[in-house]
């Protein structure tokens, strides 16, 4: 009993990151309809900007928060100049993100070498409950990530930002006779959408090394969870990413941990195979006119 919570607890941490990037990816493909491949690169980046900062002698929870900010400033710059120009060609847009993403990548490789990065455990604290122990930091992911989902839950589902937006993605040509500024919308979801990645590469940096290649890899999970969960359903996603984290816990202590991509991919195709619209259904993820 005591492996199965502490591969449970585990498990919940890498759940979390795989949350945030698969709610980024989901929510800018719910609203713009844009398949963002370069999405984990923005994660990787997040990570590198967090290890570079901390380097620098910041703490990591400010360093974690100026991360943030570079990616979601790094997100705003993709979007005006890149993104908003493939908005009624989806396709080309999926094309430039893969550019993008290959572009990302070796610049961080020439800047920073192609070597794995790490930072130390930012508490460097273990709880033990019985015979169970939950490192610290494990447990602050876990918490943070909590709190975004229920900011973002909150925000989309009672706030009037998130009403004007539900109303962009179920008809955007009437919202914009409503008055609502669909462009600025798009923006502002990429932008939050990127912060998510920078966020989750932050975290993930405080609990694994990473390497400036590490985006090719969480994307393929980033798109399993938002597939598994409905495309543009936030709630699908969440539900999804702790699917996947169990699935990860469980190989880990019970199977193989080397098939662990291959145990979620064969779940996501039984999951498609039986709902092909996600676990709680997804949006066509409208375009913007």
């Amino acid at each position: 009993m005591e492996i199965l919570i502490q591969q449970l607890v585990n498990s919940l941490s890498v759940a979390s990151v795989t949350i945030l990037i698969g709610m980024g990816i989901t929510l800018i493909f719910g609203l713009a309809g844009i398949v963002n491949f370069a999405h984990g690169e923005f994660l990787m980046i997040g990570g590198i900007a967090t290890w570079f900062f901390v380097g620098m002698g910041l703490n990591f929870f400010v360093a974690l928060v100026l991360a943030m900010v570079v990616v979601g400033a790094l997100g705003f710059v993709a979007e005006r100049g890149l993104f908003r120009f493939t908005l009624d060609r989806p396709m080309n847009g999926f094309i430039m993100s893969i550019g993008l993403s290959v572009i990302l990548q070796h610049v961080v490789v020439r800047v920073f070498d192609e070597f794995q990065k790490s930072t130390p455990d930012p508490l460097n604290t273990v709880w033990v409950v019985g015979d169970v122990h939950i490192i610290a930091m494990r447990a602050v992911v876990v918490a943070i990530t909590a709190v975004v989902v229920a900011i973002t839950y909150f925000g989309i589902s009672r706030s009037r930002y998130g009403l004007a937006l539900r109303a962009s993605v179920a008809d955007q040509s009437t919202a914009e006779l409503m008055g609502i500024p669909v462009r600025r919308y798009v923006t502002g979801v990429f932008v939050y959408g990127s912060i998510l990645a920078g966020l989750g590469g932050a975290l993930m940096i405080g609990l694994f090394p990473i390497t400036p290649f590490v985006g090719s890899v969480i994307i393929t999970r980033g798109f399993v969870v938002s597939l598994m969960g409905g495309l543009g359903n936030v709630n699908g996603a969440v539900l999804a990413g702790l699917v996947l984290g169990l699935v990860d816990g469980f190989s880990a202590g019970y199977g193989y941990p080397e098939w662990t991509d291959a145990y979620s991919l064969v779940i996501m195709i039984v999951i498609l195979v039986v709902r092909p619209q996600g676990l709680l259904g997804g949006t066509l993820g409208p375009k913007a006119s």
